[in-house]
């Protein structure tokens, strides 16, 4: 198993190296002051490199009317440059093929290769770019590959797999393998061998998503080569397409026409130029199945858009359909809980009202006649929010009612519904709670506050607030015996409220910024004292929809005065 980090240790001078002569070869062909004589020569020396350079001269490729019999008549009728940069790439591959990578098919790798230089050169002349330097450098962009395998021969298995992927899933893939890439060791190799810079800098640079310029546009040439090859490579053969027609716009703007024409050619260049090179085709490429094959895959993508679209939209109208039936069951739901409230109707001297934060309230408050002829009251905020709070709520409400119509002691009537809230409690949820009764002869009140914000009594000359007696409802299994407060009313009014009052948020235009609070509250209180019950209550019911921002918790306010009876 090689140790992943020797990757990244690799040096040039670890990189397999040509034998002399190939490489004295490689170096002429890079001088400046190369003569066609002596290129002749050294070219002439190796048989197989001299095979193929004559049988691709004499190829469809280039297209020559006569034959081409020598070296020296090939250098003269291709020209220096063009003939170095097929010695340039057939050397290359000459002296790559020599090392031997089991389980690697060499044919497939170096058929890509090619077609990857055909695509080079197109797309130069498409741009007036460096047709030759393309060319060599497209057909050696990914000699780094060879160089892993080479030197971890175990994983030339894993070629197959790496193949069909578009060129960054594959490059991942090879970081995920080998802890390093081909581009970074091609680079390294063209370096070695003492390739152009131009090249090696292709080479290392054809992965990075940079648009060209005019004086370095080999990088983006080879990069676009690529993904020629990988549409005729690639199981995602749609995808492949897709993004060389988006990154042929962004580089060069050539047209979606451009890069099929190009694409339709490569198939008939790639044959002719393998064929001399000894390359055996590993498939029959063909232009119209493979359009027909992305096609079919933007087809099926197409499809599976539009069931997906279908399944959205059938999804929002099932959700738009459970939301209205939802909205329905909370307005019966909040229809009923209205029906708990007392008809105020009744009483002269009681007033109340109740605004919830969403469909349904966890406060409560309720007043009804008792068979003495006292009035019951009470109010309460259950722990929590919704669902949950509104049903403890209308069990609370509905304890204290009937317990006070069969008891005369207010205490036992809150012993007996600590005791039940708290066994039945789910979730740690639990009640504060104030409540009594109201004598409309003697104009006291009976009252008892367990947990809850201390309700006040404002009279003509001073206010008093009744601090709780015990927890709340629902807390402890037990409350003995909570203390009665017994409070003559006269010309005072009882005023019991929930939290929602003194956490209200004002609105955010000056001067009214942040809480109201406890003494926002009572200002208001003390504002409208002079009025009647029920004016008094619909003056702070509009202060609230007024003034106070969007509301987090329910609001409750009930109103009892001592000074006047009941209808």
């Amino acid at each position: 198993m090689t140790d992943p980090s020797f990757y990244r240790r690799i040096r040039p001078e670890n990189l397999p190296m040509p034998d002399h002569h190939i490489m004295g070869l490689i170096e002429y062909t890079l001088r400046e002051d190369a003569r066609i004589d002596t290129l002749t020569r050294l070219v002439s020396t190796n048989p197989s490199l001299t095979v193929q350079l004559l049988g691709i001269v004499n190829s469809a490729f280039f297209g020559f009317s006569r034959q081409i019999h020598t070296i020296s008549e090939a250098l003269v009728v291709l020209g220096m440059e063009q003939i170095q940069s097929l010695v340039l790439c057939f050397a290359v591959k000459e002296s790559l093929s020599r090392f031997s990578i089991p389980q690697l098919d060499m044919d497939a790798f170096w058929g890509d290769s090619v077609r990857r230089g055909v695509a080079a050169r197109e797309l130069a002349k498409m741009v007036n770019g460096p047709v030759e330097e393309a060319f060599s450098a497209g057909m050696l962009q990914d000699i780094g590959l060879l160089v892993l395998f080479y030197m971890d021969p175990e994983k030339a298995d894993r070629w197959p797999l790496l193949r069909p992927n578009l060129p960054e899933d594959r490059r991942a893939m090879e970081e995920a393998l080998f802890k390093v890439t081909h581009d970074h060791m091609g680079g390294l190799l063209a370096r070695k061998w003492g390739l152009p810079k131009s090249y090696a800098r292709a080479i290392s640079a054809h992965h990075r998503f940079e648009k060209p310029s005019r004086e370095n546009m080999l990088p983006a040439l080879i990069h676009l080569a690529d993904l020629c090859n990988a549409v005729y490579t690639c199981h995602d053969k749609a995808g492949a397409l897709k993004l060389l027609e988006k990154r042929s716009k962004l580089f060069f703007k050539l047209s979606d026409e451009q890069i099929q024409t190009l694409l339709s050619s490569l198939p008939e260049q790639v044959r002719q130029a393998t064929g001399p090179l000894k390359i055996k085709p590993t498939s029959h490429d063909d232009f119209n199945q493979i359009m027909n094959q992305a096609n079919q895959k933007l087809v099926e993508d197409n499809l599976t858009y539009r069931e997906l679209t279908w399944k959205l939209q059938n999804s929002l109208s099932q959700r738009d359909e459970y939301a209205g039936r939802l909205e329905a069951e909370l307005g019966k739901a909040r229809e009923i809980q209205k029906s708990l409230q007392p008809d105020l109707k009744k009483f002269s001297n009681i007033n109340a009202f109740n605004i919830p934060a969403y469909h349904l309230s966890g406060d409560f408050y309720d007043c009804f006649f008792l068979p003495s002829g006292a009035i019951g009251f009470c109010i309460g905020d259950v722990s929590g929010k919704g669902t949950a709070a509104a049903l403890l709520m209308a069990k609370a409400i509905s304890l204290f009612s009937c317990l006070c119509k069969v008891g005369d002691d207010i205490s036992r009537v809150v012993e007996m519904m600590n005791a039940e809230l708290y066994e039945t409690a789910v979730r740690g949820m639990f009640v504060t709670f104030a409540g009594g009764w109201f004598d409309p002869v003697t104009h006291e009140v009976h009252l008892i506050n367990m947990g809850h914000l201390p309700p006040l009594i404002m009279g003509p000359e001073k206010i008093i607030q009744v601090k709780p007696c015990g927890p709340p409802l629902g807390v402890m299994p037990n409350v003995s015996s909570p203390r009665i407060n017994t409070i003559p009313m006269g010309h005072s009014r009882l005023f019991l409220y929930t939290d929602g009052f003194t956490e209200g948020r004002l609105k955010n235009d000056p001067p009214d910024q942040g809480l109201l609070g406890f003494k926002g509250f009572l200002n208001w209180l003390v504002q409208s004292r002079q009025m009647s019950v029920h004016e008094q209550v619909q003056w702070i019911k509009d202060q609230c929809i007024q003034r106070l921002a969007a509301q987090a918790d329910d609001l409750t306010l009930m109103i009892l005065s001592g000074e006047s009876v009941p209808l």
